[in-house]
């Protein structure tokens, strides 16, 4: 159910900016780089093992 709940807030929150970003395709292209980039920062903070 969550799951279902957080795609359909993700597709009314990002519905409106799709006209935008079809007419600056870097722009959303960097956007999807910054958004990835600190996902796989918190995956990779999360992985790391502590030496001592």
């Amino acid at each position: 159910m969550s799951a279902v709940s957080g795609l359909f807030i993700i597709d009314v929150v990002v519905r409106p900016f799709g006209k935008i970003f079809e007419k600056m395709p870097l722009l959303m292209l960097f956007l999807l780089l910054l958004l990835y980039g600190y996902i796989a920062y918190l995956v990779f903070r999360s992985v790391q093992t502590d030496p001592s």
